[in-house]
């Protein structure tokens, strides 16, 4: 075991890992027993993955908790027609009608016509929360309408996307180009390739991901870096099961997916080009809870150990937590973990709590289960109209982050062997904040007027946003604000933006400064495809 004061070794639980697999397995054998192809489980057709902006998530969330959406909430994203069979289940008089039609409208938009969006940005670093664009510069998007195929019994969906922006890397300089190294890069974010059978989507995307409960921050896969593009396998509803024996599960969701990191080098003998590996399981076994069972994993690389064999090894926890003197090589760097999201009894009205948990593999004990967490809190309420959202947010990414830990805590998300972080195109793949941070997050999301406010404070151990670990970076003492006003204007989206962030130490590199003054423009426009 490596000692606290060594890079903290991400590695996940074998208990949890094989759950996950075999309930994978399990889910799908049970399925293929009973091929009803009218049942929720089967009938949907394919559809291209579906992130929610924050106004939609907001309205999804007021649904679950005051109408009885059956959908999980905290798995971003979910397919397209799940989250359009999950509306459809409501009942056309439920109290959140508007909320209802405000999904309906964005989820049918996205998937008949296409978007442009270009958002014009100071260069400059501030914290990311759901649904934020994390590039610290400007950029500028395009996507088309879904389109869909059906052929015996498979049905297809696809989508083309495309974004070219600022590099999300703000600690280096970079010389001209479009490569990961360049001043500018260009991805195929939003596309996607679906195939749907049985129940299943098998998917080839580039797409970004947020897992977990939390408005602010996720600990495992959030808002902070560049699309994944890579293949994986997602349950094609979200509706209860039919079986007997996975009915008290209720509305769940099942997603799994390898990519290739798009990782510019940063400090010498990087492992770049890894494989990330992302696997959850959310589900409602009550309308009151939701819960969700995560995993992040980093296996190959350039210098690395790679093929099937070694990606088995790392899939079922073997060879990991690599102590001094040991043979082997470690054959991944891995955090897994949990959440929980709890709505209050309904007679202190519209509120809920939330936790999220993530660490490593305690290697060689009894019960290997996820220890040294680090660790998320969060309070939210919502007004009796449900225009208004209020939410408090705690973030600890130290290991032995937990209230009734005891030993000496150190920052997560590095390790010895993939020098370069919990990364992806060098910034954070989980919160904003990095390693080492603590941090709390004040948030009022007003519906009504389509307004965010945000409210920081804490201490950052690394730089917000990417990471580079040869670099005196900006980080210590952390305050800053951030508003943004989202108008409609000749069917047009403008969303103007202004961010403060200041920190304590350090110095300041390329558009991670000590004091980060963000402006930005957001302009987005619906476009038709013949």
């Amino acid at each position: 075991m490596l000692a606290p004061s060594s890079t903290f070794r991400l590695l996940t639980s074998r208990t949890l890992t094989q759950t996950l697999a075999w309930a994978c397995v399990a889910l799908s054998s049970a399925q293929a027993a009973t091929p009803n192809l009218d049942s929720p489980e089967t009938s949907l057709a394919a559809s291209v993955p579906y992130m929610p902006s924050w106004l939609a998530r907001h309205h999804l969330q007021l649904l679950a908790d005051g109408a009885g959406l059956p959908l999980p909430v905290s798995h971003w994203p979910l397919p397209a027609a799940a989250v359009q069979q999950a509306l459809d289940s409501l009942p056309a008089d439920t109290p959140l009608a508007a909320s209802r039609d405000a999904v309906r409208q964005e989820l049918q938009s996205l998937r008949t016509r296409g978007q442009a969006s270009l958002h014009l940005r100071s260069e400059s670093e501030a914290p990311v929360g759901y649904g934020d664009n994390y590039t610290p510069g400007s950029s500028a998007s395009l996507s088309t309408p879904e389109g869909r195929w059906a052929h015996g019994g498979l049905s297809f969906a696809g989508r083309l996307g495309a974004k070219i922006e600022a590099n999300p890397n703000s600690l280096p300089e970079q010389p001209p180009g479009l490569t990961p190294q360049s001043q500018h890069t260009l991805r195929p974010d939003n596309s996607a390739a679906v195939v749907s059978w049985q129940g299943w989507n098998l998917q080839v995307s580039s797409q970004r991901y947020f897992w977990g409960p939390g408005w602010q921050n996720s600990l495992v896969n959030g808002s902070n870096n560049p699309a994944w593009t890579g293949a994986g396998l997602q349950r094609a509803s979200a509706a209860p099961s039919n079986s007997p024996w996975l009915a008290w599960m209720g509305p769940w969701n099942f997603d799994v997916f390898v990519a290739k990191a798009q990782d510019p080098t940063v400090v010498s003998q990087q492992p770049s080009g890894f494989l990330f590996s992302g696997i959850r399981l959310t589900l409602k076994p009550q309308p009151w809870l939701e819960l969700g069972l995560s995993r992040g994993m980093q296996t190959g690389g350039a210098g690395r150990p790679g093929g099937v064999g070694e990606f088995v090894k790392a899939f079922f926890g073997q060879q990991t937590n690599k102590d001094v003197g040991d043979s082997f090589q470690d054959s991944s760097g891995q955090i897994a973990g949990y959440d929980v999201r709890v709505n209050c009894p309904k007679a202190w009205g519209r509120c809920a709590a939330y936790t999220q948990w993530m660490g490593e593999d305690a290697a060689g004990s009894t019960l290997p289960l996820p220890y040294k967490f680090m660790s998320l809190w969060g309070l939210e309420t919502t007004t009796a109209d449900g225009q208004h959202r209020l939410f408090a947010e705690w973030l600890d990414t130290n290991a032995y982050s937990l209230p009734w830990d005891t030993r000496p805590t150190f920052p997560g998300y590095v390790n010895g062997v993939y020098r370069q972080g919990y990364t992806q195109g060098a910034r954070w793949a989980a919160s904003s904040f990095g390693s080492g941070a603590q941090v709390l997050t004040l948030g009022w999301l007003d519906a009504a007027n389509r307004r965010m406010l945000k409210l920081h404070t804490g201490t950052l151990v690394s730089a917000l946003g990417a990471y580079n670990p040869g670099v005196d970076a900006p980080r210590g003492r952390l305050w800053g604000v951030g508003v943004s006003q989202s108008l409609r204007m000749m069917g047009m989206n403008l969303t103007p933006e202004l961010a403060y962030t200041q920190l304590r130490d350090g110095q300041d590199q390329a558009s991670s400064k000590l004091h980060n003054l963000r402006v930005g423009l957001t302009l987005a426009l619906p476009l038709m495809f013949q």
